[in-house]
């Protein structure tokens, strides 16, 4: 059996943190709780809150890693 998903959500335990690989073009959306999100090479750090949402605009690693429980869309 294949399982497709077109827009995964997935849910995070305060820590608990997801890596992405050159995902430039990429939708992160927090559905519930707050994420922090780091970029590779960048100086700059953003925290996504509920009902929010950012586009990763560079390839390389990008790091979320959930500030409490939270859902998180990453499309």
């Amino acid at each position: 059996m294949n399982l497709s998903l077109d827009h995964p959500t997935l849910a995070l335990d305060a820590g608990q943190v997801v890596t992405l690989d050159d995902a430039a073009g990429s939708r992160i959306s927090a559905r519930l709780g707050s994420v922090w999100v780091t970029f590779e090479g960048s100086l700059k750090d953003v925290i996504v809150g509920p009902g929010e949402s950012l586009i990763v605009v560079q390839d390389g690693r990008t790091v979320v890693q959930a500030l409490q429980p939270a859902f998180v869309t990453i499309q």
